[in-house]
Formats: C-alpha cells, sequence, structure tokens
C-alpha cells in the first residue's frame, strides 16, 4: 500500500490532470464542468472491481500506454450511463449505446476519452518532470472485467494492483463518476518518487 505521502503524490498529480481535463472537457462540451479527486491509493484488482461496480458492469474506457523515464498504463473507466450523459451533451440529444446511434456515440466517446486520459498523461509528465512518450488511446465499451483483463496484458503484471484515483465529474447537474487508473511496470514507481525525493519503503 501506498503511505500518506505518496498516496498525497498521486492525489495532486490527479488533482492537476483533473484540472486540465476540466478545462478542455468546458471547451468541448461548452458548458461548465468541474472534476475532482477524493482519493488515490494502490489497490488490488479485486477491490478495484467491486468500487467500479462489479465485474460484470459495462463501462465505457480508454487506455494508453507510457514508455520513456516511466513504463506504464493508464486506463480511465466510466460507468456505461455516466458516459451516456456527457455524449448526448456533446450531441444534444439523448443517446444510449448499442442504439442505431451507437457508432456516432462511440466517436463521440473517443473524443472525450482522449482529453479525460491525455490531460492526466500530460499531468503526470510535466509535474513529474518525466520525459514520457504515449500511445494513441484506445477506447473499449465491455463488461469491467474484460476491460481490466485487456488492460493487464498490455501492461507487464504489478501483482495485480493499480493506482486508483477516485475521479467525480459534474456538469449540468449530472454528477458522474469515473476510475483513473494507473498500472506500472516493476520499477515506474521507484523513477517517480526517486525525481520526488521520496524514499520508498523496503
Amino acid at each position: 500500500m501506498l503511505n500518506r505521502m505518496e498516496q498525497d503524490i498521486f492525489k495532486e498529480v490527479g488533482n492537476i490532470g483533473a484540472a486540465h481535463a476540466a478545462t478542455a472537457l468546458s471547451t468541448l462540451l461548452g458548458q461548465p464542468v468541474e472534476i475532482e479527486v477524493p482519493s488515490a491509493e494502490l489497490e488490488h484488482f479485486s477491490t478495484i472491481i467491486d468500487r467500479v461496480g462489479g465485474a460484470e458492469a459495462y463501462t465505457a474506457g480508454a487506455l494508453l500506454r507510457f514508455t520513456g523515464d516511466i513504463k506504464a498504463s493508464l486506463l480511465f473507466l466510466m460507468p456505461l450511463q455516466d458516459a451516456e450523459k456527457l455524449i448526448s451533451q456533446l450531441m444534444q440529444q439523448p443517446f444510449q449505446f448499442f442504439s442505431e446511434h451507437h457508432a456516432i456515440g462511440v466517436s463521440a466517446w473517443e473524443e472525450i476519452g482522449n482529453i479525460l486520459i491525455g490531460a492526466y498523461a500530460r499531468a503526470i509528465s510535466d509535474w513529474l518532470d518525466l520525459s514520457v512518450h504515449v500511445t494513441v488511446p484506445a477506447s473499449a465499451f465491455d463488461m469491467v472485467g474484460a476491460i481490466l483483463e485487456v488492460a493487464l496484458l498490455e501492461s507487464t503484471k504489478f501483482g495485480n494492483m493499480a493506482v486508483y484515483i477516485d475521479t467525480r465529474l459534474s456538469s449540468l447537474g449530472n454528477d458522474l463518476n469515473g476510475h483513473l487508473l494507473l498500472l506500472p511496470e516493476a520499477d515506474a514507481f521507484a523513477a517517480v518518487f526517486q525525481r520526488l525525493g521520496v524514499e520508498v519503503d523496503g
């Protein structure tokens, strides 16, 4: 588990990424968007699955990979119904996945997902002063368990654990839940904490 200082570091990274994402989403949607980060913790996948709603809960996801000073995957998940609310704002009409307008909604989510996950990637790179290269984000619409399984395949397994950054969005009276996961390679945390002058336990 992360100690208090390490939790604060990742929560601060989350807050900076949230500020970037809120600004970009507000511009995209033409409406104010507020994003807050209540907590950050290193969690086992079984705990994360429960917090996201269970292995069979359908969710919209966006995933990218880091290379460079640190190697890791960054995954953003949002419950399908919450993603539909955001997409409805962007399309200015009601939207549901797996309907006749599914393809248009997928395109809209890809744009939203790129903004969200890209903002957090820039926050990690800029605030920690790390040189990183990122892949183009990939989107998925599936059950939580299936998406997390793919995320594990895209990363080098770190004990089936990830930094879980709780993310809450608010726009036009909609309170939306987001779940940001940082899946590091074995030495990724060491590079981050060394850059910040934090001694890693053990």
